[in-house]
């Protein structure tokens, strides 16, 4: 007798994946950022920088 099994996950699938709130959020924070410093920049450089920033994978836990 066959059992079902759910969809297997493969290790190329992120475990979370960034939400388009998330990116606007932080581009936004940016942006805000960068125009009380009297940095030039765009809103492309900021999303850029945003998904950059939130894609990054967290550092490793140091632990024996």
């Amino acid at each position: 007798m066959k059992t079902r099994k759910d969809k297997p996950t493969t290790s190329a699938e992120p475990i979370t994946r960034l939400s388009e709130e998330e990116i606007r959020l932080l581009a936004y924070r940016l942006y805000e950022r960068r125009r009380e410093s009297g940095i030039a920049g765009d809103a492309d450089g900021d999303w850029i920088a945003a998904e950059q920033l939130l894609s990054k994978d967290p550092p490793a836990a140091k632990g024996n």
